[in-house]
């Protein structure tokens, strides 16, 4: 396999990202298809002249961000998924993002699904209303076409606050900047898909709906149904 080298030379800074952005490429225009074995270690080290430490740490990226498979003694191979998800994760290597945003929608959905279930059971008419200004709000910058990002998560920490519980609404502050970052990412992409806005805000006002019912059980389904979806269009 020769693929590679007609690409540019590797930058100094970053090498396992730029090793990354060029497979990415590669994949891109075709020269790699699912389920194909990757050049070796040492073919790849001779072609961007780098050191094979950093082939192994851009193997193991692209492994933990569910792009390769390592098969011990046989070599690399790009898994056999739909290729738009394998160019949308590698892009996601190369900001640096990939893996810690499936991992934050985890711990959201364990955190989260039970603040909701909690928000139902505890929060008060007070609450109550606060999340549903949080709701209008985070709908009136969907209607005008908003990246909404901190309206989002305003709309989910007016939930960890009802839910009351110290713990919880403590870690929900301290993931809050991650949380934020994911959300400029993946409601960005949702801009770009026609009416995906309108279902997420949907998912948003089914929780909103649980919760005023003082429902526990279906708003902790709601909230972790709407983060399960949302992994779903982010990978």
């Amino acid at each position: 396999m020769n693929f590679f080298m007609e690409l540019l030379p590797v930058r100094k800074k970053r090498v396992y990202q730029d090793i990354v952005e060029q497979i990415k490429q590669a994949i891109e225009r075709g020269e790699i298809s699912q389920g194909e074995k990757l050049p070796s270690e040492r073919t790849l080290a001779e072609t961007f002249s780098v050191s094979r430490t950093s082939i192994k740490e851009a193997f193991s990226v692209l492994e933990s961000a569910g792009i390769v498979e390592i098969k011990q003694g046989s070599g690399v191979f790009l898994l056999k998924n739909n290729t738009a998800d394998i160019i949308a994760r590698i892009t996601s290597v190369i900001r640096g993002t990939a893996v810690d945003i499936v991992e934050l929608m985890e711990l959201r959905q364990s955190i989260e699904g039970d603040a909701a279930y909690y928000a139902a059971l505890r929060g008060d008419k007070k609450d109550v209303e606060v999340i549903y200004k949080a709701f209008c709000d985070l709908e009136n910058a969907v209607l005008n076409k908003k990246i909404a990002a901190e309206e989002d998560l305003a709309f989910h920490m007016s939930i960890a606050s009802a839910a009351k519980n110290s713990i919880v609404k403590k870690v929900m502050y301290m993931i809050s900047d991650q949380v934020l970052e994911g959300l400029k990412e993946s409601r960005t992409n949702t801009l770009k898909v026609p009416n995906n806005s309108k279902i997420i805000l949907g998912e948003h006002r089914v929780i909103y709906e649980a919760i005023q019912e003082e429902n526990p059980g279906k708003a902790k389904e709601a909230m972790c149904n709407h983060l399960q979806k949302v992994k779903h269009r982010y990978l």
